[in-house]
């Protein structure tokens, strides 16, 4: 990949091996880890990088099957219209497949799934701070107070998300694409200011909510970066040996401060938490358990750390109102 030392860093990179190409889309996005499925002989991967202090722009062609857990990275927000291709994700809240030129949003430190064929896609990356402040003007609510809602929550209409495109192209064709423009601070920050505007009218979130209906409850300050970090991390290894070391570790705070974190914002501690996505998962299982295959009450609370079937019994029926054995005959 090649860059410039100008005030807009620039890089293009083209690639048919995989490790190269997962190793970029780590390096840019973070953690991503895909499985190529079917043919290797299909894979290909191509990118070309628009970057400022606030702002990344990038256009991706990413072909072949794949099958990858993903979880973003950074303090920017990632939108992103497909432009052609196949995508379908699973945030474990919501599973979608994305149609062509459908917007797609990721904060960070929410783990999805993906499953990608033959995608290409146009990304902006935006700064979070700069982003939220630049919302916070647009309507009556603190910084602290903006977030993006997940897909579930909301949908972009059509003709607000083909208003986001045509500002996100001016940005890069007319903007950062001219060394002569792009090199004074000024237009940079109005540039960015613009993209910004455009992706809070854009894409559902607290902010949007606020300016569409003034009378909504004002919601409270956002979780702090360590709480979303460790949720992210209990969420997707619940299942594996884990405990409070590792999950401080993958938040990255002393173990006393993760405690501290989440009685101030949970009112419960990591554990407890652990112990209830654990729970969670025992009771999906039930639910698609066959006990003419063999598969008992007892093996699979064992399977999700609870080696005490009749505690388990009791804090199921607690939680969901109906016993383990119940949910297995259904």
């Amino acid at each position: 990949m090649v860059r410039t030392a100008a005030a807009v860093e620039r890089g293009a990179y083209g690639t048919r091996d995989f490790e190269q190409a997962r190793a970029v889309l780590a390096r840019t996005y973070g953690d991503h880890v895909p499985v190529l499925h079917g043919d290797r002989e299909r894979f290909a991967f191509s990118t070309t990088v628009q970057q400022t202090e606030t702002l990344g722009l990038d256009s991706l062609h990413y072909g072949g099957l794949i099958e990858n857990d993903f979880v973003l990275r950074g303090d920017a927000l990632l939108v992103g219209l497909m432009r052609e291709g196949g995508l379908r994700v699973d945030d474990g809240t919501d599973e979608h497949t994305l149609a062509r030129e459908e917007l797609y949003w990721v904060e960070p430190d929410r783990p999805q799934r993906q499953w990608t064929e033959d995608v290409r896609f146009d990304f902006a990356r935006l700064d979070l701070a700069a982003l939220t402040a630049v919302a916070a003007g647009l309507c009556d609510l603190e910084p602290s107070q903006v977030r993006f809602h997940r897909r579930v929550e909301g949908t972009a209409p059509p003709e607000r998300v083909r208003w986001w495109d045509s500002t996100r192209r001016w940005v890069a064709e007319h903007v950062l694409a001219d060394d002569l423009v792009a090199d004074e601070p000024l237009v940079r920050a109005e540039a960015f200011r613009s993209l910004a505007r455009a992706t809070v009218l854009t894409v559902p979130g607290t902010a949007l909510d606020r300016l569409t209906d003034p009378t909504a409850p004002v919601p409270g300050p956002a979780e702090p970066a360590t709480l979303r970090r460790a949720v992210a991390y209990i969420d997707r290894h619940a299942a594996e040996d884990i405990g409070l070391t590792e999950i401080a570790a993958a938040a990255r705070v002393t173990p006393r401060g993760l405690q501290a974190t989440f009685r101030r914002h949970r009112d419960q501690t990591p554990l407890e938490y652990l112990r209830r996505v654990r729970l969670e998962g025992a009771h999906r299982d039930l639910g698609a358990a066959d006990p003419t295959r063999g598969d008992t009450v007892a093996g699979v609370a064992a399977r999700w750390g609870f080696a005490h079937p009749g505690r388990f019994s009791v804090l199921h029926r607690r939680v969901y109102g109906t016993s383990p054995g119940e949910m297995l005959r259904r």
